[in-house]
């Protein structure tokens, strides 16, 4: 957090009565003081409570799986008086079974896109967000991995400005070498779980005009 320290004079005009024999003047006066107000910059993010990453896999054999339940899109938003960066990680390595918590699927086999659909541009270096996941899948990691970018246009905004989905999509589908790594791990019919994050942080503007 940083702070924004802006500066006001304040004019206080009052009566000053002063007695005099015989007399009662009042006088008017200006008195004149100066004071700091520290504004603390707001960053909120918006996002359902304890979400986590659920699938269902079914085994048709021992070279083919198929998504029994896709994981669900995940709604979020931001709001903030200053500048943001978002960034995306998983709590471990590996998803795992909930009926056999040793089986384990490496959380690289889920990717994820970003669709904004808030008042912010979103469309490169020149807009209010870079959005690196915008028209590509990338891949899960527990590497934190900065896919919303402020952009030079600055993306500063409540939650009518800056509204996400967070879209999941397998990637052991995509190359050969995946399926036949995602077929080596034998897991059965289960339903796995992880946990991800979300981790906003400030940064400067790139210029100051929005």
């Amino acid at each position: 957090m940083f702070f924004l320290r802006k500066t006001f004079w304040l004019i206080l005009t009052g009566l000053a009565v002063l007695k005099l024999p015989g007399h009662l003047h009042a006088q008017e006066s200006q008195f004149e003081t100066q004071f700091e107000a520290k504004l603390e910059s707001v960053l909120v993010l918006n996002i359902k409570p304890e979400t986590l990453i659920e699938f269902g896999v079914k085994k048709v054999n021992d070279n083919l799986y198929q998504i029994s339940k896709p994981p669900e899109d995940v709604y979020f938003s931001v709001e903030s008086t200053s500048n943001w960066n978002l960034s995306i990680s998983t709590e471990a390595d590996f998803f795992k079974g909930k009926k056999d918590s040793t089986q384990k699927i490496p959380v690289e086999f889920l990717g994820y896109s970003i669709e904004n659909r808030g008042d912010n541009w979103d469309n490169g270096l020149f807009s209010n967000i870079t959005n690196k996941a915008k028209d590509t899948v990338i891949s899960l990691t527990p590497n934190e991995n900065m896919v919303l970018v402020n952009g030079s246009r600055n993306n500063i905004g409540g939650s009518a400005e800056n509204a996400f989905i967070l879209r999941w999509q397998f990637t052991f589908e995509d190359e050969v070498a995946k399926v036949k790594r995602f077929s080596r791990l034998n897991v059965e019919d289960d339903y796995f779980t992880g946990r991800f994050y979300l981790t906003l942080s400030e940064c400067e503007p790139v210029n100051s005009s929005k």
